[in-house]
């Protein structure tokens, strides 16, 4: 559980200091946001899996989970004023980066 909520600290650190503006319209301005997210889960994956040792792809499909519920927060917040295939990439390729980030850490994590 710790896993978790650290990589979605990490995620939420990671998108407010170097991601785009909250601010911003137009194609170039969701693409840029999505791919910033998809970073942002990928680093969030490996370090929900580095603290979570012995259990690293649950705490990586948890904290998916957690990007799936946070981007349905989103879609209801946000409305119209968003293109809908960005909030479902945000749904789906969240919790796919954070996995991939996971398995990145199981790779690169030393043999006993």
């Amino acid at each position: 559980m710790v896993g978790v909520a650290v990589g979605y600290a990490v995620m939420a650190f990671f998108l407010h200091f170097f991601g785009p503006g909250s601010t911003g319209s137009g194609m170039g301005y969701f693409i840029e946001s999505a791919a910033w997210t998809i970073a942002a889960a990928l680093l969030a994956g490996f370090s929900a899996a580095w603290i979570a040792v012995g259990s690293e792809l649950p705490a990586a499909s948890t904290l998916g989970l957690l990007i799936v519920a946070m981007s349905v927060v989103a879609m209801r917040r946000q409305g119209i004023s968003r293109p809908g295939w960005y909030e479902i990439s945000m749904a789906g390729c969240g919790p796919v980066a954070a996995l991939l980030g996971a398995a990145v850490r199981l790779l690169i994590r030393r043999r006993a």
